[in-house]
């Protein structure tokens, strides 16, 4: 498959908008931020904004770390940044202006449909090693709790970081020669709308594999172009995860072993990756892990089935990566809890107009009577 094939398989004006959107914000964060402050719209947000909000985060970088990366024009993993002084920032917003509670008291009083005014609950997925080393200082100065969902396979390192090391790869190379299960591909990667191609074509067909699948085809990509990816620093090791678990403010949960698409697992596969994940944190941890999230998690990857087996498991809750703020009808579905995601393109005003209910209502308006 060449670049040609390749361009008319993928959306090319939607990656534009979603690399692009946050290097030129221009004048939209404005206005965005005065309408959710704004009385007139108080009433609909209010509707929409619902009980309170689970807000999703992954990583926490140094400022000149983000800056380097907002200057980059190839942003693949934009979306799982935000800079420790934008985090401040967010949580000094959060402590003045909303109820932050933790995981289980949001999940104790949302079984009987109420939460308190205003509520957040703060979520990290994955298990990075700035969710301690920078994200947990700036939760300790403002005494907002969180919960940091763990992929477990990524802290025993026996699962990879293929999206970052994808990011490195797809980076450094001009052309990609890929012969993967009987089909050969010639991707050009010279320019950025290319490398942006490539990369989303690799991510979705590493989505489908196995963890057998993903370790051959990333060992087949290393002897087709020689590269060095040492994520060891980028992820929570046992050690390190035990110090943020002591912490009152922290709760661990379960992100599954292996990190993977769960809708493309057999029913086998699946109790075993979220059984495998809840069985060695509180092996490692001693103490019960009762809390859940969805790698990836939009409808496509965790529906019905998934949620279905989490209840079997005996999880309390488990989020997903759907759009939304918590609803009252959310007591009977508490295995598929939405979120709103934080990247670093969510300056303060996209910030308030993300909390406010009217970024959910002008991107999944049903979000408030279905799940």
């Amino acid at each position: 498959m060449d670049m040609k094939i390749l361009s008319r398989t993928l959306p090319q004006p939607d990656l534009k908008a979603r690399f692009n959107d946050a290097r030129n914000p221009g004048f939209s964060n404005v206005w965005r931020g005065a309408v959710a402050r704004s009385t007139l719209t108080r009433p609909l947000a209010s509707l929409f904004a619902g009980l309170g909000t689970c807000l999703m985060y992954h990583r926490i970088c140094e400022d000149e770390q983000t800056q380097a990366t907002i200057q980059s024009s190839f942003l693949p993993n934009q979306e799982l940044i935000v800079s420790t002084r934008a985090f401040n920032e967010q949580m000094a917003f959060l402590a003045r202006n909303y109820n932050c509670i933790s995981l289980h008291q949001a999940i104790e009083q949302l079984k009987s449909g109420r939460l308190p005014p205003s509520s957040v609950v703060v979520t990290f997925d994955d298990g990075y090693l700035d969710n301690l080393t920078l994200a947990l200082p700036v939760l300790q100065s403002h005494g907002i709790p969180a919960t940091v969902y763990i992929a477990t396979g990524l802290i025993e390192q026996t699962s990879r970081l293929w999206w970052y090391e994808l990011e490195q790869l797809v980076a450094g190379q001009s052309n990609l020669h890929i012969d993967w299960q009987g089909r050969e591909y010639n991707i050009s990667s010279t320019n950025v709308m290319e490398k942006r191609l490539a990369y989303v074509f690799l991510n979705r067909l590493m989505k489908r594999m196995s963890p057998e699948e993903q370790s051959d085809f990333m060992a087949m990509l290393q002897a087709e172009h020689p590269h060095h990816f040492n994520y060891s620093s980028l992820v929570l090791r046992r050690r390190h995860l035990a110090k943020l678990a002591d912490d009152p403010l922290i709760t661990i949960g379960a992100h599954t072993h292996h990190h993977l698409v769960l809708s493309r697992l057999s029913d086998i596969q699946l109790r075993h990756e979220l059984l495998r994940s809840r069985e060695l944190l509180q092996s490692w941890l001693e103490r019960p892990v009762d809390h859940l999230a969805y790698p990836f998690g939009s409808n496509q990857q965790a529906c019905k089935r998934e949620f279905k087996v989490a209840r079997e498991l005996g999880f309390e809750s488990a989020v997903t990566t759907r759009l939304g703020h918590l609803q009252k009808f959310h007591r009977n579905h508490l295995l598929a809890l939405p979120r709103v995601a934080v990247g670093y393109q969510d300056c303060m005003s996209r910030f308030e107009w993300k909390l406010s209910g009217l970024y959910c209502l002008s991107r999944r308006p049903l979000s408030r009577i279905r799940i």
